[in-house]
């Protein structure tokens, strides 16, 4: 009769077995189920000392002596145990980009482990693969973006105990053109805003120019210089010597024919210095208080700081109908239509798409040299962006709010028109997930131009029935920016910020039918790194 303590072991062997019973003096071998033991001594007949084996599962031990070997029992059972495991987890690239594939290798050391391990991402199961050598491999490209607590964990087997791996922190982080994307979308958008802003404001300034202009006058060439036709409203008459003293002529700040004062405008002059001769009124002319215009605008944009070489073309087409309820006072509605395509190899990006403009304005003559408008617009605008293998639509809109002064005064032969103005755009672009799957946040940045200068104009008779002003100006700008993607840490894409100059010329022709036609074009950002170049075409007719 046997009896084994302690009564279980590792597998791989190596624990002490007491054996206790009788009759065990000269016992000649100890076997635990059909593996002798590693080795073994007799203490007394009643105890052996031995040490187990390599072996699995549970087993009876026995002693064999001169007498036979000891039956066995219950009692005489040893079972062996499971090995303690250790778990490790590492991973082939770290950090890694969204979408990237990632390999992730579990080890696990034992007793020749065998079985299956599983993969968590937190508390979900993301993977299971089944031990060879001691190893599992999972592969995936599904990760999203941020960090991510892995680990893995060994089922454990007949002969090894479970046990999981600490804790592996894989970052994942937003592909590099999903960054490009994001970082043409903030480059482009303004400056798409700053040219739709410009082109509107300068739009709804001529509107206003032209509005006050009333019905515009005819010349009548003579032979001193040219006759100027007042119209034939009392209200508006005035004396010689105030005609005299203003000496004022056809001209507005973006170009085209205006008279500041309803019935009298537009003074000419000869070399012999013969004044203006005042014809004879004629029969009232029926007032146009309506005035239906168009503006086009085209734009070639460029930016040549380090880091950038955007470059973009862009037009800008404004409609609106003008209503003059006063001699003073005007308002009016607009419309408009923009087309943009902008690309950049530092980005190795292409940005293009529509917006759709409506919005009203309104003018106040303060006095016969000085008036103020104001308007208000909201756009809708349609992007496709893309850079690189990544790609995206988005929408979004704007508001535009816009102001300024403007002074008509006559100077020998010339018109001289200060002016001061500001406008001010707000844009929100909606959020959107990109070609890579990468989630494109949305945005608000808000930019404008404050901007005062001087256009200086020659209006002249060019037949009988048109009248042609050539102008030029000069004007000092500065633009401001702010933008929700710099300040969450997108910062490699400069703002539209700070001082440059910006230059004028064209001429405005205007028919004795009443209709006006413009052309010009404009070279701004001199002194900055941002250079625009604009062409405008824009026409007016009362009715």
């Amino acid at each position: 009769m046997t009896a084994v303590s302690p009564n279980s072991g590792p597998p791989a062997g190596g624990t002490s077995v007491t054996i206790t019973g009788m009759n065990f003096t000269g016992a000649t071998a100890v076997k635990f189920g059909s593996t002798a033991a590693t080795s073994f001594s007799v203490n007394s007949a009643t105890s052996i000392t031995a040490t187990s084996p390599r072996r699995t599962g549970t087993v009876d031990v026995t002693v064999t002596t001169p007498n036979g070997t000891s039956a066995t029992s219950a009692a005489d059972q040893f079972t062996y145990g499971q090995v303690s495991t250790t778990t490790s987890l590492s991973s082939s690239q770290n950090p890694s980009s969204f979408g990237q594939s990632v390999t992730f290798t579990a080890k696990v050391t034992g007793s020749s482990p065998t079985g299956t391990v599983t993969l968590f991402d937190g508390g979900a199961q993301i993977g299971t693969a089944t031990l060879a050598n001691g190893a599992a491999t999972f592969t995936t490209s599904s990760l999203a973006v941020g960090s991510h607590s892995l680990t893995a964990k060994y089922g454990g087997g007949a002969n090894n105990a479970v046990s999981t791996s600490s804790a592996l922190t894989q970052t994942v982080n937003v592909p590099a053109d999903s960054i490009k994307l994001r970082e043409m979308q903030v480059a482009v958008t303004p400056m798409v805003a700053q040219i739709s802003g410009q082109a509107i404001a300068g739009a709804i300034d001529n509107a206003i120019d032209v509005g006050f202009s009333g019905n515009p006058p005819a010349f009548t060439p003579n032979g001193g210089g040219f006759t100027y036709y007042f119209d034939a409203d009392p209200q508006a008459q005035r004396s010689a010597s105030d005609q005299d003293s203003v000496n004022r002529f056809l001209a507005s700040p973006n170009g085209s024919g205006k008279r500041v004062d309803d019935d009298f405008s537009a003074l000419g002059y000869t070399g012999n210095g013969s004044m203006v001769t005042k014809a004879p009124p004629p029969a009232a002319a029926p007032s146009r208080d309506w005035l239906a215009w168009i503006d086009f605008r085209g734009t070639d944009f460029d930016r040549s700081t380090f880091g950038s070489d955007l470059k973009g073309e862009q037009i800008n087409t404004v409609a609106g109908l003008t209503r003059k309820l006063s001699p003073d006072l005007l308002v009016g509605v607009l419309a408009g239509y923009e087309h943009f395509d902008y690309s950049s190899q530092a980005f190795n990006g292409v940005l293009k798409g529509d917006g759709w403009t409506t919005g009203t304005y309104l003018g106040w003559r303060l006095t016969q040299q000085i008036r103020f408008d104001a308007a208000a617009a909201w756009s809708d605008i349609f992007v496709n962006d893309a850079a690189g293998t990544a790609s995206g639509n988005f929408t979004g809109h704007r508001w535009l709010t816009t102001g300024g002064v403007t002074g008509t005064y006559g100077w020998q032969s010339f018109v001289l028109e200060p002016s001061a103005r500001i406008y001010a755009l707000w844009e929100h672009e909606n959020s959107y997930t990109d070609s890579l799957g990468t989630l494109q946040a949305d945005r608000n940045f808000e930019t404008g131009r404050a901007s005062g200068g001087m256009k200086v104009s020659y209006p002249f008779s060019w037949s009988s029935a048109v009248n042609l002003a050539p102008y030029v100006g000069l004007y000092g700008d500065y633009y401001f920016s702010r933008d929700d993607a710099l300040a969450a840490g997108l910062t490699t894409v400069p703002l539209l910020q700070g001082w440059s100059t910006r230059a004028t010329g064209g001429v405005a022709a205007t028919f004795g039918s009443g209709a006006q036609l413009a052309a010009g074009g404009e070279y701004g950002g001199i002194g900055g790194n941002t250079h625009i170049w604009t062409w405008r075409v824009r026409g007016s007719v009362p009715f």
